[in-house]
Protein backbone atom coordinates (compact mmCIF):
# COMPACT_ATOMS: atom_id res chain seq x y z
CA UNK A 1 0.00 0.00 0.00
CA UNK A 2 0.91 3.63 -0.68
CA UNK A 3 2.07 6.04 2.73
CA UNK A 4 -1.06 7.98 2.19
CA UNK A 5 -4.61 6.40 1.10
CA UNK A 6 -7.09 8.43 -0.61
CA UNK A 7 -10.53 8.57 0.63
CA UNK A 8 -13.67 10.04 -1.04
CA UNK A 9 -17.06 9.73 -2.28
CA UNK A 10 -16.83 7.13 -5.10
CA UNK A 11 -18.43 7.70 -8.56
CA UNK A 12 -21.51 6.26 -9.67
CA UNK A 13 -19.24 4.22 -12.79
CA UNK A 14 -17.30 2.59 -10.06
CA UNK A 15 -20.53 0.83 -8.56
CA UNK A 16 -18.85 -2.43 -10.26
CA UNK A 17 -15.97 -2.30 -8.59
CA UNK A 18 -17.52 -1.48 -5.57
CA UNK A 19 -19.74 -4.62 -5.76
CA UNK A 20 -16.80 -6.72 -6.69
CA UNK A 21 -14.75 -5.29 -3.77
CA UNK A 22 -17.79 -5.72 -1.75
CA UNK A 23 -18.39 -9.67 -2.22
CA UNK A 24 -14.69 -9.88 -1.66
CA UNK A 25 -14.78 -8.37 1.59
CA UNK A 26 -17.64 -10.92 2.53
CA UNK A 27 -15.74 -13.79 1.40
CA UNK A 28 -12.36 -12.41 3.52
CA UNK A 29 -14.47 -11.18 6.72
CA UNK A 30 -17.24 -14.25 6.94
CA UNK A 31 -14.93 -17.44 5.93
CA UNK A 32 -15.95 -20.08 8.51
CA UNK A 33 -18.61 -17.23 9.64
CA UNK A 34 -21.09 -17.48 7.16
CA UNK A 35 -21.90 -20.99 5.03
CA UNK A 36 -19.66 -21.02 2.24
CA UNK A 37 -22.65 -21.92 0.42
CA UNK A 38 -24.48 -18.53 1.15
CA UNK A 39 -21.00 -16.50 0.39
CA UNK A 40 -20.58 -18.60 -3.07
CA UNK A 41 -24.71 -17.98 -3.82
CA UNK A 42 -24.13 -13.91 -3.85
CA UNK A 43 -24.44 -12.10 -7.35
CA UNK A 44 -22.69 -9.61 -8.21
CA UNK A 45 -25.45 -7.96 -10.25
CA UNK A 46 -27.52 -7.91 -7.15
CA UNK A 47 -24.24 -6.00 -5.50
CA UNK A 48 -24.03 -3.64 -8.29
CA UNK A 49 -27.90 -2.50 -7.65
CA UNK A 50 -27.16 -2.03 -4.27
CA UNK A 51 -24.05 0.10 -5.08
CA UNK A 52 -26.14 1.94 -7.72
CA UNK A 53 -28.82 3.15 -5.13
CA UNK A 54 -26.62 4.09 -2.69
CA UNK A 55 -24.14 6.15 -4.38
CA UNK A 56 -27.14 7.67 -6.11
CA UNK A 57 -28.91 8.32 -2.89
CA UNK A 58 -27.95 12.11 -1.37
CA UNK A 59 -28.58 11.17 2.05
CA UNK A 60 -26.53 8.09 2.37
CA UNK A 61 -22.47 8.90 3.40
CA UNK A 62 -20.54 6.26 1.15
CA UNK A 63 -17.05 6.70 1.66
CA UNK A 64 -14.24 4.37 -0.38
CA UNK A 65 -10.53 4.46 0.18
CA UNK A 66 -7.91 3.70 -2.14
CA UNK A 67 -4.80 2.41 -2.74
CA UNK A 68 -3.56 4.68 -5.73
CA UNK A 69 -6.96 4.33 -8.30
CA UNK A 70 -7.95 0.55 -6.75
CA UNK A 71 -10.95 0.92 -3.37
CA UNK A 72 -9.75 -1.15 -0.72
CA UNK A 73 -12.26 -0.42 1.89
CA UNK A 74 -15.61 1.75 2.19
CA UNK A 75 -18.07 2.68 4.36
CA UNK A 76 -21.87 3.12 3.55
CA UNK A 77 -24.08 5.19 6.33
CA UNK A 78 -27.26 6.88 6.41
CA UNK A 79 -30.85 6.83 7.87
CA UNK A 80 -31.49 3.17 9.41
CA UNK A 81 -34.56 1.63 7.83
CA UNK A 82 -34.69 -0.27 10.65
CA UNK A 83 -34.82 0.69 14.57
CA UNK A 84 -32.06 -0.77 16.22
CA UNK A 85 -32.49 1.79 19.73
CA UNK A 86 -35.01 4.49 19.44
CA UNK A 87 -32.25 6.88 19.36
CA UNK A 88 -30.29 5.82 16.78
CA UNK A 89 -31.35 8.03 13.28
CA UNK A 90 -28.30 6.84 11.58
CA UNK A 91 -26.97 3.61 10.40
CA UNK A 92 -23.92 2.30 9.72
CA UNK A 93 -24.82 -0.35 6.55
CA UNK A 94 -21.60 -1.46 5.51
CA UNK A 95 -17.92 -1.13 6.73
CA UNK A 96 -15.25 -3.14 5.20
CA UNK A 97 -11.48 -3.19 4.53
CA UNK A 98 -9.62 -5.77 2.41
CA UNK A 99 -7.54 -7.63 5.01
CA UNK A 100 -4.67 -6.84 2.63
CA UNK A 101 -5.12 -3.64 4.19
CA UNK A 102 -6.26 -3.89 7.72
CA UNK A 103 -4.36 -2.29 10.61
CA UNK A 104 -3.30 1.02 8.86
CA UNK A 105 -5.99 2.98 10.16
CA UNK A 106 -8.55 2.90 7.20
CA UNK A 107 -11.34 1.49 9.03
CA UNK A 108 -10.91 4.45 11.96
CA UNK A 109 -10.99 6.76 8.99
CA UNK A 110 -13.87 5.61 7.27
CA UNK A 111 -15.79 5.50 10.41
CA UNK A 112 -14.79 8.87 11.45
CA UNK A 113 -15.60 10.34 8.34
CA UNK A 114 -18.91 8.55 8.53
CA UNK A 115 -19.36 10.25 11.99
CA UNK A 116 -18.59 13.64 10.01
CA UNK A 117 -21.33 13.28 7.21
CA UNK A 118 -24.00 11.94 9.11
CA UNK A 119 -23.68 14.64 12.03
CA UNK A 120 -23.28 17.34 8.60
CA UNK A 121 -26.70 16.04 7.94
CA UNK A 122 -28.37 16.64 10.98
CA UNK A 123 -27.39 12.64 13.02
CA UNK A 124 -27.18 12.41 16.12
CA UNK A 125 -26.31 8.81 16.51
CA UNK A 126 -25.16 5.51 14.14
CA UNK A 127 -26.17 2.28 14.84
CA UNK A 128 -24.64 -0.75 13.26
CA UNK A 129 -24.99 -4.86 13.40
CA UNK A 130 -22.19 -7.06 13.76
CA UNK A 131 -22.13 -10.58 13.35
CA UNK A 132 -21.08 -12.18 17.03
CA UNK A 133 -18.72 -14.42 15.84
CA UNK A 134 -16.63 -11.58 13.81
CA UNK A 135 -14.37 -10.64 16.93
CA UNK A 136 -12.44 -9.10 14.91
CA UNK A 137 -14.70 -6.67 13.86
CA UNK A 138 -16.55 -6.66 17.28
CA UNK A 139 -13.11 -5.55 18.57
CA UNK A 140 -12.66 -2.54 16.64
CA UNK A 141 -16.19 -1.26 17.20
CA UNK A 142 -15.54 -1.40 20.78
CA UNK A 143 -12.39 0.58 20.42
CA UNK A 144 -13.61 2.82 18.61
CA UNK A 145 -16.40 3.39 21.32
CA UNK A 146 -18.89 1.68 20.09
CA UNK A 147 -21.52 0.61 23.02
CA UNK A 148 -23.03 -2.38 22.79
CA UNK A 149 -27.09 -2.81 23.15
CA UNK A 150 -28.29 -5.58 22.31
CA UNK A 151 -27.72 -9.11 20.73
CA UNK A 152 -30.11 -11.63 18.80
CA UNK A 153 -30.19 -13.09 16.02
CA UNK A 154 -29.51 -11.96 12.04
CA UNK A 155 -31.21 -14.00 9.13
CA UNK A 156 -28.66 -14.35 6.26
CA UNK A 157 -30.40 -16.27 3.11
CA UNK A 158 -32.33 -18.29 5.98
CA UNK A 159 -29.50 -19.25 7.96
CA UNK A 160 -29.90 -17.43 11.66
CA UNK A 161 -26.51 -16.47 12.83
CA UNK A 162 -26.06 -14.71 15.83
CA UNK A 163 -25.45 -10.84 15.89
CA UNK A 164 -24.90 -7.85 18.06
CA UNK A 165 -25.76 -4.01 17.81
CA UNK A 166 -23.38 -1.30 18.47
CA UNK A 167 -24.78 2.27 18.86
CA UNK A 168 -22.24 5.13 18.51
CA UNK A 169 -23.43 7.92 20.47
CA UNK A 170 -20.71 10.24 20.98
CA UNK A 171 -20.32 11.36 16.91
CA UNK A 172 -18.10 14.24 17.39
CA UNK A 173 -15.81 12.65 19.61
CA UNK A 174 -15.30 9.95 16.72
CA UNK A 175 -15.57 12.58 13.73
CA UNK A 176 -12.63 13.97 15.43
CA UNK A 177 -10.16 10.77 14.93
CA UNK A 178 -10.43 11.62 11.04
Amino acid sequence: MSTAAGFRRPALEEAEVLARLHLRCWREAYAGIVPEEVLAAAELSQRVAAWQRSLADPQRVVIAAYDGPEPVGFIIAGPSPETFLEAADGQVAALYVLASHQRRGLGRRLLASAAQGWLAQGGTMLALGVLADNHRARAFYQAMGGRIVRTGTYSWEGHELADAIYVFDNLAELARLA
